[in-house]
């Protein structure tokens, strides 16, 4: 007898999409049965023709990560909470780590903050230098299931920049350890140089922000990092990339046969540089990379079409309001004096990240709802190293399931949304698609619009990569 029966649904698969139904059984899923095939089952969920998806699983996010002197206050549980709301039942945040700091403490002090969780979850280390004794912690990271580790290019002054002997070291004891670096790329050299500028001319606009970093700041990085990762022959992963200057240096990399995997990020497909032209609001779109313009958003979805990109990650950092502006000075008239120095990076968007998928690539034609569900959980869970456990609806996966009406349509607010930030930059924008119910290993955690889970649910899930 199994647990629970998924009746009436189209299963999104990898080769298709199927009209069956799906079988639960101690939080695994048992089995694919034909559509009212009989079955004898403890509980039956009517998916009333709708689709059901694998959990989803967003590999970038960043939830109590002090910057700039600014921690936020969301906690992981919040976090999860808006992660059941979006159909996502695994989640991977990244240590704190800090020079002089051990980054295998960081580990196992980023796993005790996430246990509060309500969804499942692993955790990335990171690197912001390189000396024999971090170098050894490597293989330890992936022995404890976190193969994978972050790198920046970029904020020197901010102590977190890797420079490229650190890469070089890393990447080398990576390789030998079969582990993949995650690569913030940004050209630490043109960023700051250009900050410097804005700071002595006193312009420090929005709009500056994004002029501070533009396109060739992130290209020169990609290439050189590609090039650096190629040399040493690691699998390389480059996070929130935004333009196809970018994706034409990958597509060349990856037709030689490099193992390049390139992230985007949903605002870079939605949002515009022109945010930033927004005295009032602005400074809630800075981010890094900046948002481009509609040019590279359309650059993006061919590397999207076109199998250069194939994984999106929300790159949730969310702040309040009054976290952004806590360190902007206002006028006589209490009007926001602009200084892009002050301003927290980050952006929310762990909760609409697969409706902005569904909606403006599934509705619009530019790919399917498959290759949406590859995009945001199937090919995470590959190159992540946690397939067949997470991604797939196939027999022995764990029960993580999504179902979701392709056809409801709603609005973005921050007033339905879960994290408490008080705006959101998509507001008003006219959403097609909605999770109705979420399974995190079998059990219910959010059904038709009300959360179910509880704290502390969520299990730590180890990671093996299988890249090579």
């Amino acid at each position: 007898m199994f647990d629970t029966i998924i009746r009436n649904g189209h299963l999104v698969l990898e080769e298709g999409t199927v009209r069956a139904d799906l079988a639960i059984k101690k939080g695994k899923i048992a089995a694919l049965l034909g559509p009212d095939e009989p079955a004898e089952c403890q509980k039956e969920i009517d998916a009333q023709g709708r689709l059901v998806l694998p959990g989803l699983i967003d590999a970038h996010m960043h939830t109590q990560a002090p910057f700039q002197g600014i921690s936020p206050q969301l906690t992981f549980y919040q976090q999860s909470i808006c992660a059941a709301f979006a159909g996502v039942t695994t989640y991977m945040d990244f240590t704190n780590t800090w020079k002089g700091s051990s980054v295998l403490q960081a580990l196992d002090d980023r796993i005790e903050e996430m246990t509060e969780s309500a969804i499942d979850f692993s955790v990335h280390g990171k690197f912001v230098e390189a000396n024999e004794q971090l170098l050894d912690e490597i293989p330890l990271l992936a022995a404890k299931g976190c193969p994978t580790f972050k790198l920046f290019m970029t904020y020197r002054k901010e102590g977190v920049m890797a420079d490229d002997m650190t890469l070089m070291q890393v990447f080398k004891r990576a390789k030998e350890n079969n582990c993949m670096p995650l690569i913030h790329a940004e050209s630490n050299a043109i960023a700051e140089t250009a900050v410097d500028e804005c700071i002595k001319n006193n312009t420090l606009t929005w709009r500056d922000f994004a002029n501070s970093k533009p396109v060739i700041c992130e290209t020169e990085a990609f290439g050189r990092v590609a090039k650096l990762a190629e040399s040493v022959g690691v699998p390389l992963l480059i996070v929130h990339t935004t333009n196809g200057s970018c994706l034409n240096i990958a597509q060349q990399a990856q037709e030689r046969g490099q193992k390049l995997y390139i992230e985007t990020g949903p605002h870079y497909l939605t949002l515009f540089d022109e945010l930033y032209d927004d005295i009032e609001n602005g400074h809630l779109a800075i981010c890094s990379p900046p948002l481009r313009t509609r040019k590279e958003r359309d650059e993006l979805w061919d590397g999207i079409k076109n199998g250069t990109i194939t994984l999106i990650g929300s790159d949730d950092c969310t702040f309040t309001r009054e976290e952004k502006e806590k360190a902007l000075q206002r006028d006589a008239n209490g009007k926001i004096i602009p200084d892009f120095t002050k301003v927290v990076n980050g952006l929310s968007g762990l909760e609409i990240r697969f409706n902005l998928m569904v909606t403006e690539g599934v509705e619009s034609g530019k790919i399917t709802m498959n290759q949406a569900v590859a995009l945001c959980s199937t090919n995470i869970a590959k190159t992540m190293g946690c397939y067949p456990q997470k991604g797939t609806l196939l027999p022995g996966a764990d029960a993580d399931i999504v179902i979701f009406d392709p056809n409801e349509e709603w609005v973005i607010s921050a007033n339905n949304l879960h994290s408490g930030a008080g705006y959101s930059l998509h507001e008003g924008y006219k959403a097609k698609g909605k999770v109705k119910t979420t399974l995190l290993r079998g059990e219910i955690i959010m059904d038709n619009n009300t959360f179910m889970g509880s704290k502390g649910q969520g299990k730590f899930i180890k990671r093996t990569l299988k890249l090579n």
